[in-house]
């Protein structure tokens, strides 16, 4: 193996993993494992200089892995997580992982 793959391993096995730092919830339709950041979170919105950008509106930032999802999630698209609907405010992406920031559906 590559160092690319004992990357990937690491984070499916430690990282995603619910004995570790992940959880389980329903997000869109699927009981996947995520990673439910609030001080990640919190720090971006104490930085971020761009009203535009996504953050400053977002109740929820989480990590999961991207096999989880049939494509990326659209910006201003809707997801459901544990039965309420989010309207996607921000998608990060790297080689394994999403990280999707979430904001309340108003009416």
């Amino acid at each position: 193996m590559n160092f690319k793959d004992y990357v990937a391993q690491d984070t499916r096995l430690v990282f995603f993993n619910p004995d570790e730092f992940g959880e389980i919830h329903h997000v869109g339709g699927r009981d996947i494992c995520i990673v439910i950041d609030h001080e990640e979170l919190t720090r971006r919105k104490a930085n971020t200089t761009n009203p535009d950008d996504g953050i400053h509106d977002a109740e929820i930032l989480f990590y999961a892995k991207r096999e989880d999802f049939a494509g990326r999630p659209a910006i201003d698209g809707f997801l459901t997580m544990d039965g309420k609907q989010y309207r996607v405010t921000s998608v990060q992406e790297d080689a394994f992982s999403y990280t999707i920031a979430l904001a309340a559906t108003r009416s």
